[in-house]
């Protein structure tokens, strides 16, 4: 039979592998239908500190958290399968050694697509912090004093956008005026005065 003729390294390298390369491609289909390991509620488990693992310079290369379970999988899954394929061309020792480097490139590889993968990620919601120092139109009358609210137009994390807002100034700052926004009143609410520069 087949398994009885692999030796016993290749055997246990076969089971890390296919092992190691199932539980990747499971998370692979998680992710893809929008499911990752953080909304599951599984059974409680003490969490494991490494973060003295992630950081610079052991192992946390240029911001990369490589030792993670995805990384580890990389790992496994990737030098299993190199160590396997390889021990029939050299010894186990040099077949496991090749296996281990190219488990950590796996490793690292897959740091870097997840790192980049996590900055296509957004949020959707608008900060207003955010707004502090643009520039953008008044869109309905704001009353002096901050004595009411009127709408500003702006454009904001790329986004042209109403947002209500109140001025200090002495007179209603009225439509079509070019405005700066100085602060927040509220989280949503935009404390703005007239743009001199204009």
């Amino acid at each position: 039979m087949w398994w009885e003729s692999l030796s016993v390294f290749q055997q246990v390298m076969f089971v890390i592998a296919v092992s190691s390369s199932a539980v990747m491609l499971i998370f692979l289909v998680l992710m893809l239908i929008g499911i990752d390991g953080a909304d599951f509620d599984g059974v409680d488990t003490p969490d494991l500190d490494l973060d003295f693992l992630n950081d610079e310079p052991l192992s946390g290369i240029g911001g990369l958290r490589i030792v993670s379970l995805k990384g580890v999988l990389a790992f496994l899954s990737i030098g299993g399968w190199t160590a396997y394929l390889f021990v029939n061309l050299v010894n186990p020792i040099f077949a496991s050694l090749i296996g281990v480097v190219l488990g950590c490139v796996a490793a690292y590889l897959q740091a870097l697509a997840y790192r980049a993968m996590m900055r296509l990620e957004s949020s959707g919601n608008i900060d207003y912090k955010n707004a502090v120092g643009k520039t953008g139109t008044v869109y309905m009358r704001v009353p002096k004093n901050n004595s009411g609210k009127g709408k500003i137009t702006l454009v904001i994390q790329e986004r042209y956008t109403e947002i209500d807002a109140v001025t200090d100034e002495g007179e209603d700052i009225l439509p079509k005026t070019s405005i700066v926004v100085t602060g927040l009143l509220d989280p949503t609410t935009l404390m703005i005065k007239t743009n001199k520069g204009d």
